[in-house]
């Protein structure tokens, strides 16, 4: 859907350029002085080279990753990479965020042809617990970081006494502005169309207002509160005002949003569709497959060498071409052919445990048999889904 990609895209965008005009603004309020002028050569000559770091970083990593050939170490290596960018950039002052961020981009290109099945899925697993635990940290310490500005200023009637009319005016203010943004942005692509430019196109009345009102605060605003020096003037009211922010955003404009996208009754343009769908891909993908199975099943006398394995292929690619536009057809039978594999991977575990308990088995052959059973059910699963 065109508003989720602008919503994505948003998001990246104003994150890396917002830190950095962030830095600007925390400078600003320490030296008293501030050049317009000076700020934007700044700004280009920190996005610019913090970009050109991230770039050689990721670099870096695409030629040597492939050759550390242990699955942890790659995995260590895809973790230390946005970090290498980071501390590098900083070190030449340059923007640290846009070097992590082009280095983040570059690794996420190019994972699918460096990593490993494996790596693909223990990195997944690694990723999704290191994100869980870095967001559980950071609200973990807005929260210590409340409770002693609620202790500094007097207890939590002060803060609701003094704060909470202010904290207010600029959560509307934001929402206000971003509403305001995002029909100033269409209206500069009505114009540029009435001028002839119509590369891009604008969206409709409801499509803008969805993407106004999907304009949540998050980690992100948690992590700049709480980079504000102790000593800078006004910190506490920052940090309430934050958590504020992320509190009205996420709980009115996070709980309706959904309401609101059933209202505005969003389809995805036909434009930004994908050319195939999800079966016919991997119809394409199976007949890739079977060409080349067909090509090694015989040996070099012409003698098929591999007949299960060609036979295997070729039903596939025949199922996979069949399925296609189908889906409905065969979702009933596919459901219940999934449902029975799982239930016999379950009757397979169950079977490997009795004989690991029983000691028929050691430790070493649990651990292998299970790990085929886990993939075998994770490929079920993605299959019925």
């Amino acid at each position: 859907m065109k508003v989720g990609k602008l919503l994505e895209g948003e998001s990246l965008l104003n994150d890396v350029s917002g830190l950095v005009l962030f830095r600007f603004a925390i400078a600003a309020g320490v030296t008293g002085a501030f050049s317009t002028v000076d700020a934007l050569e700044s700004f280009a000559l920190l996005a610019a080279g913090g970009a050109v770091v991230g770039a050689v970083v990721g670099a870096v990593w695409v030629l040597t990753v492939k050759r550390l050939g242990d699955e942890y170490l790659m995995i260590a290596a895809s973790m230390l990479a946005p970090w290498a960018a980071y501390l590098l950039a900083e070190m030449l002052h340059v923007s640290g965020v846009i070097a992590t961020v082009m280095t983040g981009l570059i690794c996420g290109w190019y994972q699918h042809v460096v990593f490993t099945a494996a790596v693909r899925m223990r990195g997944t697993a690694f990723w999704a617990v290191m994100i869980f635990l870095m967001e559980a940290a950071v609200f973990l310490l807005i929260g210590s970081s409340l409770r002693d500005v609620v202790d500094r200023v007097g207890g939590f009637g002060v803060v609701m006494g003094q704060m909470a009319v202010p904290v207010l005016l600029i959560l509307i203010a934001l929402v206000a502005a971003r509403f305001v943004w995002v029909f100033a942005s269409e209206g500069v692509i009505h114009v540029a169309r009435a001028l002839g430019l119509r590369r891009y196109r604008p969206m409709d009345s409801r499509s803008a207002v969805v993407l106004s009102w999907a304009g949540m605060r998050g980690v992100v605003t948690l992590a700049v509160a709480l980079s504000v020096p102790a000593d800078f003037p006004g910190r506490d009211f920052m940090l309430v005002a934050a958590f504020g922010v992320i509190l009205g955003t996420v709980l009115v404009q996070g709980m309706t949003l959904g309401r609101l996208i059933g209202w505005a009754r969003l389809s995805e343009p036909e434009s930004d569709r994908p050319r195939m769908t999800m079966s016919e891909a991997e119809a394409a993908m199976a007949k890739a497959q079977v060409a080349v199975v067909e090509t090694g099943a015989f040996d070099a006398d012409g003698k098929l060498v591999h007949p299960q394995l060609l036979e295997r292929y070729r039903r596939r690619a025949i199922i996979s071409a069949d399925y296609a536009g189908r889906e409905d057809h065969f979702s009933d039978t596919l459901h219940a052919h999934f449902d029975l594999v799982l239930v016999a991977i379950a009757a397979g575990r169950a079977e490997l445990i009795r004989l690991h308990r029983a000691g028929d088995i050691d430790e070493r052959t649990l651990h292998e048999l299970e790990r085929d059973l886990d993939l075998e059910e994770l490929s079920a699963l993605s299959a019925k889904a």
